[in-house]
């Protein structure tokens, strides 16, 4: 069966990797159409033996009948098309925060049976990252409390944030408010009332959903570090059930798609871990400072699991479902 599928944002960061991520994953035998604005319409993308014309994004793709699309985009572009793509009978996933709250957020080595309906949200990235470490534990052992330390890639903030990486003089920045290079930015997004950040309460809320456990502690800082690709996490967590650092390694090492990596000095760092479809965790140790704790280090790519990889993979699953397998 051959389906129709759009990727929206195409020329963005996370919708070539998404491309490429089709391409390793045999689904470019299927008919592929890439939007995105009029700046880049017309212009041509090679994905290994194909090359494709990118489409001007704008109200004629209503015109259009697609089986699957995927929006690689932010909220205002997702706001405008997303949802009535979906009433149409597209199956849409939705890479913005836009609908995160009212619609299934997938991360389908956890949860692919919520796959329901015909719009779907991709978790925030470093999101996506975390649950993947605690998915298993919290199954077996119960999670009481997370703490969330992050320290996370510039791709992250989409191209204009690359080019600020690259600017060392800190001047006439198209992405941030204050230099990336050579610095680290303690916030992710805007501040509210509370003092917590955009990216810290996509993570407090997004965890909860996934791990279907409105009861967890949570907290979380989320900061921007002046690297490329690779979002690193440190994460702290209690669970409810006593349980040994033996056990902790145990669940992590058999937890399909995460790759245990914990022999010193080879802990997961993004210099090694970019362009790796799997999520990498290791410094496990106890925390002595409270009952039922410990640390990990999470590093996963951002651009890939993060975002585009696991986006396809509720393509695939959506696939499977269309196809009655």
């Amino acid at each position: 069966m051959v389906c129709k599928i759009a990727i929206v944002g195409a020329t963005g960061v996370v919708g070539r990797t998404a491309l490429e991520v089709m391409r390793e994953r045999n689904l470019l035998a299927h008919d592929v159409r890439l939007y995105a604005s009029r700046r880049t319409s017309g212009k041509k993308i090679k994905c290994g033996k194909k090359k494709y014309v990118i489409q001007k994004l704008d109200r004629n793709i209503f015109k259009e009948s697609f089986d699957f699309a995927l929006f690689c985009t932010k909220e205002e572009i997702s706001k405008e098309y997303v949802q009535r793509m979906a009433k149409n009978g597209t199956k849409v996933v939705d890479f913005s925060a836009l609908y995160r709250k009212k619609y299934p957020l997938i991360v389908p080595e956890i949860n692919a049976e919520q796959i329901k309906g015909n719009l779907i949200c991709n978790p925030n990235c470093s999101t996506i990252g975390a649950v993947m470490a605690l998915y298993n534990i919290h199954k077996k052992f119960g999670l009481n409390r997370i703490v969330y330390s992050t320290y996370q890639a510039v791709s992250g903030a989409g191209k204009l944030a690359l080019d600020d990486l690259k600017n060392t003089k800190g001047r006439n920045l198209k992405a941030f408010k204050f230099p990336i290079y050579n610095n680290v930015i303690p916030y992710i997004g805007n501040i509210d009332k509370k003092g917590y950040s955009t990216e810290e309460n996509k993570m407090m809320y997004e965890t909860r959903k996934i791990l279907s456990d409105k009861n967890i502690k949570i907290t979380s800082t989320c900061v921007r570090v002046p690297i490329k690709v690779c979002h690193g996490e440190s994460i702290n967590f209690e669970t409810c059930k006593r349980c040994s650092l033996s056990e902790i390694k145990k669940v992590l090492q058999n937890t399909n798609g995460l790759i245990y990596q914990d022999n010193f000095p080879n802990f997961p760092m993004p210099i090694e871990v970019k362009g790796q479809d799997n999520v990498f965790v290791g410094r496990l140790r106890k925390d002595y400072s409270s009952k039922n704790s410990f640390n990990i280090f999470v590093v996963s790519d951002n651009l890939r699991k993060g975002a585009a990889q696991n986006g396809v993979q509720i393509l695939q699953e959506m696939i499977k479902q269309k196809e009655g397998k």
